[in-house]
């Protein structure tokens, strides 16, 4: 059964509105004034205790819980032409994509208390691969100007261990997360084909131990990270820059039998 805290912490404010005091010449008078005024005490803090019990047990609840599952695995299928778009001429890209994901074993538990939060995840055996293709035929102005956009992305890992600790309120806060893959193999493709653009980006990386930490601050809106990176056993190297919509990064990584690299990221 659910309680509603807030509705009982009312109740209790409007029987402690009940309480008036008066004086009486007569004893017998004054003391069933005070009778009742111990009884109107008593049922507000049967209301008042109820509310703390029902919020002790729900952090209780939320505080610390765990969860694992066997052999799970997904599908995720995706279409979207936007026809009625289409036959309007309007900027809509029209897109079709999909999405795997198998995991022998998926476990993790998570911790949760006013100023603290940590979550950890583990999977066994994981297997990830997704691919997206967007096709944009028209500007803004409606004008006749097609865009091709493909993307590709698999990965295989022995073992996936994450960590993240958040410390702090919504609005001032620093977080903590870390990751660690034994046994990785991840390869991904990108192109873009247009008027205006011809590009294509492939990526491949293998790596016996691979493992990566991020610390980020947020202060009143603006946010600051660095993620730094490292492998063993490892080839395959990144560069990276962008810049948009008030936030900008900038990371590289290199690295053959040992690899290191870095991720500087800002939002303002």
């Amino acid at each position: 059964m659910d309680i509603d805290t807030s509705l009982c912490r009312q109740y209790a404010g409007r029987i402690h509105a009940l309480r008036s005091q008066f004086f009486f010449t007569e004893r017998v008078l004054a003391d069933r004034h005070q009778t009742i005024l111990a009884q109107i005490e008593s049922l507000r803090q049967f209301f008042l205790n109820m509310a703390n019990q029902a919020e002790a047990n729900e952090n209780r609840r939320l505080s610390m819980s765990s969860y694992s599952s066997l052999g799970n695995a997904s599908v995720d299928p995706d279409l979207d032409l936007h026809l009625f778009s289409q036959i309007l001429r309007k900027d809509v890209p029209m897109s079709v994509g999909a999405s795997f994901g198998a995991s022998y074993l998926h476990t993790g538990s998570s911790f949760r208390a006013k100023y603290l939060e940590n979550t950890n995840h583990v999977d066994v055996g994981n297997a990830q691969a997704s691919g997206e293709c967007s096709l944009n035929l028209w500007t803004k102005d409606k004008k006749f100007d097609p865009s091709l956009s493909l993307s590709a992305q698999v990965g295989v890992s022995l073992l996936d261990v994450s960590s993240r600790t958040k410390i702090g309120t919504d609005r001032i806060n620093a977080a903590l997360n870390l990751s660690g893959s034994v046994g990785t193999a991840k390869a991904s493709a990108s192109a873009v084909l247009s008027r205006h653009e011809q590009s294509f980006k492939a990526q491949a990386h293998v790596a016996a131990l691979e493992g990566e930490a991020k610390l980020a601050f947020n202060i009143f809106g603006v946010s600051v990270s660095l993620t730094t990176s490292g492998s063993l056993m490892s080839a395959g190297a990144d560069v990276s820059y962008e810049h948009k919509n008030r936030e900008w990064e900038f990371g590289a990584k290199l690295g053959f039998i040992a690899g290191l690299g870095f991720k500087l990221n800002v939002k303002y």
